[in-house]
This record gives C-alpha cells, structure tokens and sequence, in this order.
C-alpha cells in the first residue's frame, strides 16, 4: 500500500500496519473489509487468514491479537486511490484506455474520470490536503470511481 495513502486510513489500521506488512493490511481490507474478524489465539497453517496472509503475517496478528475480533473499516477510498494509481501506472505502460477499461472492468469514461482525479493529485498535491480536512476520507458519497461500472 503506497506510504501517501496510509495517511488516510484510521489508527486502527496504523497499528496493524506496525504488526503486518502493508500488503496484508490491503489484502484484509480489500476481503474482510467492514467485517469483524475472529482471529484464533493460535495460528495455524490451514486457517483461511494464513491461506490469504501467509504464515508470517498471521502469525505477528495472532501473536497480537489472539483471541479477540477486528472491526476491519471498509476503506473504500482507499481502496479507489490504489486502484486508480494502478490504472495510471497501466495507461503509462502502454495499455490503451479500452485495455485499461477491459482489466479493471470498468468503462473507457470511468477509466477516463480515474485518470483525470490522479493526475489531478499528482500536479497538484495541496488538492489532496485540502480534500482531506474538508471530507471524511471514509464517509460514502455518491462518487465510488464508477467502481461497478
């Protein structure tokens, strides 16, 4: 998970991101997102966490949290942000945008929307901070990215 968009999630997830590696911490989200987990007091290698997490990872989250539930925030912008750095990173590679629309399955617009927002951070940082203050990084608003399109 990129460091910028650390910033925005909640403590919650800061402290998990001290136990396990960011990637986890994105695969748990992206899985289990507004979910409570149960995790075991002892880990074990056939637990469906170790399958997704691996054994390292979930071993840290239980050695930590063993025996107790996680409240995992959904993380929806989050999540959006690192999609749509992903569909810049493709779009930059070469791939067309009806390329980019087809892997991330979404419209030739909503990749076009996606593209717009990013480059739109990524010349202008001060948006992101201003943005930031203004809006509840985790409220639901009527903009998801065109993610079901």
């Amino acid at each position: 998970m990129p460091t910028v968009l650390a910033d925005y999630l909640p403590n919650s997830m800061h402290e998990l991101m001290t136990i396990v590696s960011p990637r986890s911490v994105e695969l748990l989200i992206k899985n289990y997102g507004g979910t409570r987990v149960q995790i075991p007091k002892k880990a074990h290698a056939k637990h469906e966490l170790a399958e997704l997490l691996g054994m390292e990872d979930f071993n840290a989250l239980c050695a930590r949290y063993g025996s107790t539930a996680l409240d995992l925030p959904r993380c929806i912008k989050v999540l959006a942000a690192i999609r749509n750095s992903k569909i810049l990173k493709d779009k930059r590679g070469g791939l067309s945008l009806a390329q980019v629309a087809r892997k991330y399955h979404m419209t030739e617009r909503g990749i076009s929307m996606a593209l717009r927002r990013i480059e739109k951070q990524e010349y202008q940082p001060w948006v992101k901070r201003i943005n930031a203050g203004q809006v509840d990084l985790f409220e639901t608003t009527g903009d998801n990215d065109n993610a079901t399109e």
